[in-house]
């Protein structure tokens, strides 16, 4: 067997992830010259990130995927084009990671897809580059990426 397709076992106690053993199934894939850009995805929702990560491979992107924020926090940031963080993860919320891997040097941008959009301060949303609600159409996620990847876009949205 490969090594590279073996995938570890997530451990569940009272329904909830456990983040050490969530940590292994970050999946990383090397950037080639058919990828357009580097993307990080952050969420706990295991399930709901590998689809929009296949989604968006199939789209000519890189994706790196965390499903924990905390170990996202321990990867070289310098080789993304943008961020997709959740909100409401354990460890941390999608607020202080962003206010860490800011404070860390990312200068990309950094979109919130959550599920909880209506109930987050509008001091939360200021933060994102760009918010947008888990039930919205992937089409939303897809655009919004392709518009911040534009490369006439230009702006710097780390500043």
């Amino acid at each position: 067997m490969k090594q590279g397709n073996v995938q570890p076992r997530l451990s569940l106690s009272n329904g909830q992830i456990d983040n050490d053993q969530v940590g292994l199934t970050k999946r990383l894939r090397d950037v080639s010259p058919v990828h357009k850009h580097r993307i990080l995805c952050v969420d706990d929702d295991v399930l709901g990130t590998t689809m929009r990560a296949e989604i968006l491979e199939e789209g000519g992107y890189s994706v790196v995927v965390f499903h924990s924020p905390l170990e996202a926090t321990r990867c070289d940031l310098s080789t993304f084009s943008l961020a997709i963080l959740d909100f409401e993860m354990p460890g941390l919320n999608g607020r202080e990671l962003l206010l860490r891997i800011r404070a860390m040097g990312a200068r990309f941008p950094i979109v919130l897809l959550t599920g909880c959009l209506a109930g987050l301060s509008r001091e939360d949303c200021v933060l994102f580059s760009r918010c947008i609600d888990k039930s919205m159409p992937i089409h939303y996620l897809l655009d919004t990426i392709e518009e911040f990847l534009d490369p006439n876009q230009g702006a710097d949205y780390g500043s």
